[in-house]
């Protein structure tokens, strides 16, 4: 069986990760074809770690219909802003694509519609890791029956709340902060556009569940956690879910968690391999 052609976006923490996954213990199913980062010097810095380099490297969107009809997979992990620019034109030329700033189609309204209509038309697949926290597929099979309230409380040091525009807003020091201090209380839908660094899983709970203004989030700084901490409650006709997943942040990047890159990798293993365990 030949193997899947991949292409990432985005050669940061999360996309390095996928890089080396893809060229080393998913090698037999998958090869990676592209790389594209608007700063070059990361993905000088990525080609460095892996074994096979990828055949193309860019660092714009520019001519992507040509380059895109070279691979089979394109992975998102820049920015939300990348969503619109990559995302969509790998779509609409047919491609599977992965997204991982699942924020964004909270925060540009129209945007997830977008994404259902051209990937039905194209009749190509759009895969959401679940990211930093666990419980999805409980949640996902809650919805059938009918989820009542879903709440996401995240705890991370203050350090990795560091140079976030809402909390500087706010005049926040985080610098000062001597015992746990809540930055934000609000929707999913909210705390996604204010926090675009922090918390995507609030988007990957709002699809699986009752919507971005019906999921609640409290965001806590607190200078005495060690890891990124995300706590799920629901609740609905099943009866109670309760989550609790104490994360270690990422050594490239303290804003995400490890569990998101192992997260977005498991999801390739699947993509890959013909039996699948979970909703």
């Amino acid at each position: 069986m030949a193997k899947i052609r991949v292409g990432v976006v985005g050669c940061g923490a999360i996309g390095s990760e996928l890089c080396k996954a893809i060229d080393s213990e998913l090698s037999s199913g998958m090869e990676l074809k592209l790389l594209i980062d608007k700063h070059p010097e990361n993905i000088e810095r990525l080609c460095k770690n892996l074994r096979n380099k990828p055949d193309r490297t860019k660092s714009d969107s520019t001519k992507l219909d040509k380059i895109f009809a070279e691979v089979d997979l394109i992975i998102e992990c820049a920015s939300q802003a990348a969503v619109r620019e990559f995302v969509i034109p790998a779509l609409k030329k047919g491609k599977d694509v992965m997204i991982l700033s699942v924020g964004a189609l909270l925060c540009e309204e129209g945007l997830f519609e977008e994404l259902e209509s051209i990937s039905k038309e194209k009749r190509c697949k759009v895969y959401i890791p679940s990211g930093a926290v666990a419980g999805i597929d409980g949640l996902k099979s809650g919805a059938v029956g009918g989820i009542h309230s879903v709440e996401l409380t995240t705890r991370k040091p203050p350090s990795g709340f560091e140079g976030n525009e809402y909390v500087k807003g706010k005049g926040i020091d985080l610098s000062s902060i001597e015992k746990e201090k809540t930055l934000f209380i609000g929707s999913a839908k909210e705390a996604v556009k204010h926090f675009p660094e922090n918390v995507n899983v609030a988007a990957s709970l709002s699809l699986a569940g009752i919507g971005s203004e019906a999921t609640r989030v409290k965001i806590v700084a607190d200078p005495f956690a060690v890891e990124n901490v995300h706590e799920i409650k629901v609740r609905g006709e099943f009866g109670k879910l309760f989550v609790r997943v104490e994360n270690v942040p990422s050594i490239a990047n303290p804003k995400t968690s490890y569990l998101a890159a192992l997260s977005a990798i498991a999801t390739l293993k699947s993509i890959s391999y013909p039996i699948r365990v979970g909703t």
